[in-house]
Order: C-alpha cells, then structure tokens, then sequence
C-alpha cells in the first residue's frame, strides 16, 4: 500500500535534517526537493515532535542507502533544536523551497527534447556543445537556410539558457549553504543570509 505521508529533507553535515512532514501529494509541488516516504505511526510521531520544536534528523546512508522502503522510527534522532541549528535549518528550507521552484522552469521534457536536438545536430556535423567553437557552428547551421535546422538551433539555445542559469544559481546554493554551516553564532548568520539577499533572482 503506498504511503501516504512523506518527509521533506535538508542535508546537514553528515546527516538530513527533517523540516517537515506532510500528506504524500505535496511533495509533487516540489518535485525537486529531497523527500522520502514514511508509514502513517512513523509520519506521526516524527510531525508531533517537530510541533513542539524537536528537532529530527537522520543519517544520510539510511536514506540514500536504505535497508527497507519503510524506515523505522528508532533510525530518526529526536532531540531538543539548538536555536543556532533551528535557524540554519528554517533558513536551508526556504532557500530549497524557492530554488525548487524556480527549478520547475526546466521539465524533463524539456531535457529530453535538448538532448534529442544536441544528438542530432552533433550527429550532422554540427557540435554544438563545443565551446570553444560555438559561434562558428551557429552560424554554420543559420547559413545552411534549413528552417528545420534553424528552428532546432534556437529551441537548443533556449533550454540551455535556462539550464545554464539553474546551474549558475545551483552552484550560488551550495556556497551559500556552505557559508551557513560555518556559521557560529546567530550574528554570523543573520550576516551571511544579509549578504545574500536577492542573490536566487539576480
């Protein structure tokens, strides 16, 4: 019987944080979150616990490397949140929240479809991947007059506009997150997220 709770998940150090647990149809809103499924006794106590301001964590081989699909309670660690801890996790969930949005902008038609262009034009003669001849292959392909050529040559600098702006900011997440966790005290941390205001839309 599929499971119809699911955890929402952020890496902290060696270990996954829990930020939150919901009813399974959730998770498809945010479908590039990290979430695993739990069993309706488990969900429960997991979601009583982060109520009253636990904190729940779990390490990153039992979820990566699972032994069972329905993880036991005993693999999570309940435990009173450090204030410090508390704020870097409520900051790492917002910033997953919005990057998984923004990441909805590239679907998995979409990568389908570049790859399918990419394949063929390579296939062709024309490498369209390859940077350091790029713009002579472009306008190879624009002088050839091929309308079909044409419009693959455009549909391909669209994704891969979108795709190189995800990875720039994807790249932007993990020095972001990286500057959290060195964070010591609440003062360097309100510093770090201060410093990188704006920085997901820039």
């Amino acid at each position: 019987m599929p499971s119809i709770f699911t955890a929402q998940l952020s890496e902290l150090g060696e270990v996954y944080q829990v930020t939150n647990v919901f009813l399974s149809e959730a998770k498809y809103v945010l479908p590039n979150a990290k979430f695993i499924d739990l069993p309706s006794d488990v969900a429960l106590k997991l979601k009583n616990a982060l109520n009253i301001g636990k904190s729940v964590s779990i390490e990153k081989k039992l979820i990566d490397s699972p032994f069972s699909k329905d993880i036991p309670i005993r693999h999570f660690v309940i435990e009173e949140a450090k204030i410090l801890e508390q704020m870097k996790s409520a900051v790492r969930a917002k910033v997953n929240s919005r990057i998984s949005a923004y990441t909805s902008l590239l679907t998995a038609f979409d990568m389908l479809e570049f790859w399918l262009i990419t394949g063929k034009l390579n296939a062709m003669g024309y490498p369209v991947l390859d940077e350091n001849n790029k713009e002579q292959t472009f306008l190879e392909i624009i002088n050839t007059g091929n309308e079909d050529l044409i419009t693959d040559l455009e549909r391909f600098l669209e994704v891969k506009d979108i795709f190189d702006s995800m990875m720039k900011k994807y790249r932007g997440l993990k020095q972001y997150f990286r500057e959290i966790d060195d964070c010591d005290t609440e003062e360097e941390l309100k510093d770090v997220v201060d410093s990188n205001q704006g920085w997901l839309v820039n």
